[in-house]
């Protein structure tokens, strides 16, 4: 039960607060919220798009070029293997080598003439070696072309290996690398030994071929699998070693990964080339390094651009949401203008009707409508004030009649009284005094004792007329003497049984007039022993009876304790031919009256 109470006290805060801010302000927060919101989600999916979606796009991008750079590769191998080849079935450089008449300025002149029908210009060579088992080398270049020589250790890789070797990387006197491919050389009719060939393959043709893939967002090199560089942009480090120090190692695994050197962010790629290449000595990775924020900068920059774009759409839709707000309540401040002008210039509408359209037309019709009623209650309040003073003035007027009948019958009774008619002058005395109280001042109500008064004047008078015809006894206890009640209404009961139960009655009757009281109503019963009546109308009926003909009528009776005391009090009426009749008064009692 606490838990609720807190949640509707903290509920009520928040309507507090909220009813604290207009409408127009409550509405634009609402827009803004939700068009914020709506921004949010679309950057947030936007951003989620760029960096799975597009990155990987990117990675992928990255990796097809490096793919397509390897299959290049892949066939400048095989350009180099078909070269070997061609060297390896020309018999005409077996017949020069094994010439022994042939002087061998003169066989170093014939074989290089054969190689340069072989090699046919190849942009790829740059020299080709052989050299026999006796020691003797024989060039495609000519002698004062400087290249450096093989070293030792690939010469003996090579007479060892079954399969090509590639040595390291050489230079000639420019500078210029070159990478060195090795294998034996025999006789391919006779499978005789004759020595190894060594062919020079330049680094800048290697370089051109990939060169152009990422120019400009970064470039890319060759290792092998020892990491030796085997052509780079930069020639300074082509044929060293990188250590796993340096930043742009290519590392073990094939894959993308983020570097940082001098405080610049890169992508690193490496690509292995393919496994096929190992049977002729080529265990070569494929490195790309590309400049992050180049490669991503498409993206920062579309994302830049929605942002800007969302900052734009939100100050647009600021201004659409503040009028948008300024429509929705325009027709409550125009409400509001008119409610506020109720008092200043009366209630009358001035403005025609409209129907419908809204919730805010339904609150203005019902505006008016209330207005309406309002003019309608006070035109019928003024109505009422009229009907009022007209009846007041009628009752000034007739007050004036009373007063004087007072006076002509004080005249009539004090010339009775020196006549010495003391009949006429008891008569007269008795009809003063019940106009008197009847009228009282022109008030409402009047204690028991009054009424009882009156009824006594009203039977004085009726037993002038009819001597020793009827009795009238009288039960009122003292304490109830002082309630104040309507008055006339017990003297209409005495009337009724005297007029109608008395006066066909055989011998003298007996009236008798009694109250009581409970908790919360008081009792009046007027019992006679007339003649009775046998009848099934009711006090509410329009029967015309004359038992509700006499004087104030006893449905007017009824009526007025209804309207005064509530439904549940009034008169009921029980009759018995022979027997008599008798009336029930009942009338609720004030708070201030119980007993």
């Amino acid at each position: 039960m606490p838990n609720i109470i807190n949640k509707q006290d903290q509920s009520n805060r928040s309507s507090t607060i909220l009813r604290k801010v207009k409408i127009r302000t409550r509405i634009v927060f609402v827009i803004i919220a939700g068009l914020t919101l709506h921004l949010i989600l679309m950057l947030g999916v936007f951003n989620f798009y760029a960096q799975t979606h597009l990155k990987k796009n990117l990675y992928n991008h990255i990796g097809n070029i490096q793919k397509e750079i390897g299959l290049s590769l892949e066939l400048i191998v095989d350009d180099i293997q078909m070269l070997s080849l061609r060297f390896l079935v020309n018999t005409d450089i077996y017949r020069v080598i094994g010439d022994s008449s042939l002087a061998e300025v003169e066989k170093k002149a014939r074989i290089r003439s054969l190689m340069e029908d072989i090699v046919a210009n190849n942009e790829l060579i740059g020299d080709i070696v052989v050299i026999t088992n006796e020691g003797t080398r024989y060039r495609y270049v000519a002698d004062t072309e400087i290249f450096e020589d093989p070293d030792d250790l690939l010469i003996a890789n090579v007479e060892e290996s079954i399969l090509p070797v590639i040595g390291k990387v050489k230079h000639d006197a420019s500078g210029k690398a070159y990478i060195v491919f090795g294998q034996k050389y025999r006789n391919f009719n006779t499978g005789q030994n004759i020595g190894i060939i060594l062919i020079y393959v330049k680094e800048s043709s290697l370089f051109n071929l990939y060169k152009p893939a990422f120019e400009g967002i970064g470039y890319s090199y060759i290792a092998s699998v020892n990491n030796e560089v085997m052509s780079h942009p930069d020639k300074r480090i082509v044929g060293n070693t990188l250590l796993e120090s340096d930043a742009f190692h290519p590392g073990d695994t094939a894959g993308y990964r983020n570097v940082t050197s001098d405080q610049k962010d890169y992508v690193l790629s490496t690509y292995p080339l393919s496994d096929r290449l190992n049977r002729f000595g080529v265990d070569w990775k494929l490195v790309s390094v590309v400049s992050r924020p180049h490669l991503f900068g498409a993206i920062d920059e579309g994302n830049r651009n929605a942002l800007f774009f969302a900052l734009l759409m939100f100050v647009g839709l600021l201004a659409l949401s503040f009028y948008l707000a300024a429509k929705i309540t325009e027709p409550v401040l125009n409400l509001t203008k008119k409610i506020g002008t109720v008092g200043k210039s009366g209630l009358k509408l001035l403005v025609e009707r409209k129907d419908p359209n809204d919730e805010i037309s339904e609150l203005e019709n019902s505006y008016y409508s209330m207005i309406d009623r309002i003019n309608n209650l006070i035109d019928e309040n003024n109505e009422e004030k009229e009907k009022q003073r007209i009846m007041e003035l009628t009752a000034l007027q007739s007050q004036i009649n009373p007063h004087f009948l007072y006076n002509t019958l004080d005249a009539i009774t004090w010339i009775a009284r020196l006549k010495k008619q003391p009949e006429i002058e008891k008569m007269i005395s008795a009809l003063a005094t019940f106009f008197r109280i009847s009228l009282h001042k022109g008030d409402k109500h009047i204690p028991v004792e009054e009424e009882i008064r009156l009824v006594q004047s009203f039977v004085t008078v009726e037993l002038m007329r009819f001597p020793d015809k009827f009795e009238v006894t009288y039960d009122i206890p003292e304490q109830l003497r002082k309630i104040p009640i309507l008055k006339l209404l017990l003297q209409p009961l005495v009337e009724n049984a005297i007029k109608h139960g008395m006066s066909e009655k055989q011998g003298k009757g007996l009236i008798e007039v009694k109250s009581w009281q409970n908790e919360a109503y008081l009792y009046f019963e007027i019992k006679d022993d007339g003649v009775g009546f046998r009848s099934t109308a009711n006090i509410q009926s329009t029967d015309k009876n004359v038992l509700f003909q006499s004087g104030y009528g006893l449905r007017n009776v009824d009526e007025r304790i209804k309207l005064e005391y509530g439904l549940e009090c009034g008169l009921s009426i029980s009759s018995e031919p022979g027997r008599g009749t008798t009336a029930l008064i009942q009338i609720r009692l004030r708070s201030d009256y119980n007993s």
